[in-house]
């Protein structure tokens, strides 16, 4: 979430949901336009047990996403 929150907007949203045994989180930045690139935030995510994790951005700001084991 802190990666997120670092693109300045005034809000972020967080998803979650969950299928097969595994939970998926999301965090949105709402803040269109270039992100600042952040190399930490995916080792963090493995790091914490994330099997699988990503970020892009879009239209809508920023995504940062990582899948867990539940």
């Amino acid at each position: 979430m802190r990666t997120a929150v670092a693109d300045g907007g005034r809000r972020v949203s967080v998803h979650l949901t969950d299928q097969n045994w595994q939970a998926l989180i999301v965090a949105l930045s709402h803040q269109p336009g270039p992100a600042v690139a952040d190399t930490r935030v995916l080792p963090e995510l493995t790091s914490l047990g994330a099997v699988s994790c990503g970020t892009d951005t879009a239209d809508d700001g920023r995504r940062v996403w990582a899948v867990l084991d539940l």
